[in-house]
């Protein structure tokens, strides 16, 4: 995290006492895997009419691309992208606490989260990420698939989440910020690793 994102998550806890940051920059701050330049913090409850106007006091806000009870996407000063949204499905692990006293999705947390926006057609980063959590942490495909299914019910394909998996044809930008000079694995590299993944997880069926 630069010093300008860490500015600005250092100016966060006081507004996001009901929410839960998660994503790629709640992955990168648990795995240290890539860059995340963006915060995306989750709620059970609507997004507050008032977020906007209290979160403006602290932080000075250049734009605002989203403004609804489901979800509110601002851009800072900085071009820093900050997004609270109404994610109404329930956790499946408790959450992190830091010292700052913002709350973190676990890495099982964001591995369900990851698998059900692939299953919907995510991004070549959220593919990155799932191959980092297999590769980095004791988290199988299975276990990802089981938390899924417990936390978004019918809601969660899992035929249709392995097809995704390693279907790669149409993900554009596979471009991916390293954190440091550490060599990181190609998209035909990824796609390899989850197909041999799937044929295990299959012969097992």
């Amino acid at each position: 995290m630069d010093n300008t994102r860490q500015q600005i998550f250092e100016k966060l806890p006081v507004h996001t006492k009901n929410y839960y940051l998660s994503g790629g920059t709640g992955l990168a701050l648990q795995l240290g895997h890539r860059i995340s330049h963006d915060f995306d913090f989750f709620s059970p409850e609507p997004v507050s009419c008032t977020l906007l106007e209290q979160f403006s006091r602290e932080i000075r806000i250049q734009s605002v691309a989203i403004d609804t009870g489901d979800e509110l996407t601002m851009f800072t000063a900085q071009n820093v992208k900050i997004t609270f949204l109404h994610y109404p499905f329930p956790l499946v692990h408790e959450l992190i606490q830091l010292e700052n006293g913002i709350q973190v999705a676990s890495i099982d947390e964001i591995a369900a989260q990851k698998a059900y926006t692939i299953g919907r057609r995510g991004e070549y980063r959220d593919y990155f990420d799932v191959h980092a959590i297999l590769t980095r942490t004791p988290i199988t495909l299975s276990t990802i698939i089981r938390y899924s299914e417990r936390k978004y019910g019918t809601l969660f394909n899992s035929k249709l989440f392995l097809e995704q998996l390693v279907y790669f044809t149409d993900l554009r930008d596979t471009s991916i910020i390293p954190v440091s000079d550490e060599r990181i694995p190609k998209p035909e590299q990824i796609k390899t690793f989850f197909e041999q993944e799937v044929k295990k997880y299959l012969s097992r069926m």
